[in-house]
């Protein structure tokens, strides 16, 4: 078994809720299927990089060897049946017997591809319906599992969930975080690994920890894009305020109250972080970087990088030329 522990560090931001440990499980099917596994790592390592409050913990299992443990166990954890569309689950009874069990313990469990053929040993007296690939589609019938006719399907009321293939079961996974999160995080996780085309006007990861820390409230979105589309030229915020017809004390009374930081504190901050990422992904000069990210000078720039990462941006720029960005721990 792999065991990740997807990390969540969120020092820059004061902390308004205790982080809780989430656990997914996601079963092999075999060990060809451990490299493709790897995609549901990274979905989780993602979703860490945006929420705040909660921390993804990954264990990957090889079904065989797995048992079904103490139903405490399973009290909470997400199990993921990582099957393939070109074949059904391992038949091995005691393999079968086993994971029956554990679609029937955890509190929510995900069939993708062949696993689907799963529905048919967890003991369930109603007709099973669940997403089936068109290469299941003859089996499933003759078992007597229902065809929802989609690429996936969340079982309403229900903990067992289906997905046809591995790509449509990364777009129930969004749903699920909308459903644990709210739709704006999850449209936010859509376009940051790919699955929607992202939305330029809100790219940061500290934005989207704090939009979502507000609730989306919208005048705390409003003046996070608005912060962002103007980086370069910072605005005052008696400027901001004026432009969101709202007054400079209500703006960052409401800003405080929603985030639990102060304003100016998180433009400076926004800026920051966009200094790092140039710094770390391009080939821009210093004296570029600082004059793109509203800072007077590159001496500027480099006091107040050092005060926030406790690194320089040359040391930045060195490691991402040696091959050791690794080492270095990016803003949150």
């Amino acid at each position: 078994m792999k065991h990740y522990v997807l990390g969540n560090d969120h020092a820059q931001l004061a902390r308004t809720t205790t982080e809780r440990q989430r656990n997914i499980d996601v079963f092999l099917n075999g060990s060809e299927a451990e490299a493709s596994s790897e995609m549901v790592v990274e979905f989780f390592q993602a979703l860490n990089d945006l929420v705040e409050d909660h921390s993804y913990v990954v264990n990957i299992r090889c079904a065989p060897k797995s048992s079904a443990g103490d139903p405490m166990y399973w009290s909470g954890r997400t199990a993921i049946f990582w099957g393939d569309i070109h074949k059904t689950w391992l038949n091995d009874k005691t393999d079968t017997t086993r994971l029956s069990q554990v679609l029937n313990l955890a509190s929510r469990s995900i069939l993708v591809g062949g696993a689907v053929m799963l529905l048919a040993h967890a003991g369930r007296e109603d007709l099973p319906v669940a997403a089936i690939h068109p290469n299941f589609s003859a089996a499933a019938q003759e078992i007597g599992l229902a065809d929802c006719h989609q690429s996936s399907h969340r079982s309403p009321g229900g903990r067992v969930h289906s997905a046809a293939t591995k790509l449509s079961a990364l777009r129930l996974l969004t749903e699920f975080v909308a459903l644990d999160h709210g739709e704006h995080l999850a449209e936010t996780l859509r376009s940051y690994i790919g699955l929607t085309e992202p939305k330029r006007s809100c790219a940061s990861q500290l934005a989207t920890r704090l939009i979502q820390r507000s609730g989306a409230d919208p005048l705390v979105r409003q003046v996070i894009e608005m912060m962002l589309n103007n980086v370069e030229d910072p605005m005052k915020i008696s400027d901001l305020s004026e432009a969101l017809g709202a007054s400079t004390r209500q703006l960052q009374r409401r800003f405080l109250n929603k985030t639990g930081v102060k304003l100016l504190t998180t433009y400076r901050e926004l800026r920051l972080e966009r200094a790092y990422s140039l710094m770390r992904y391009t080939d821009m000069p210093q004296l570029e970087i600082s004059a793109a990210t509203g800072f007077s000078s590159a001496a500027a720039l480099g006091r107040a990088f050092r005060a926030q990462y406790k690194t320089t941006p040359e040391a930045v720029r060195s490691c991402r030329f040696t091959g050791e960005l690794s080492d270095l721990q990016a803003p949150h």
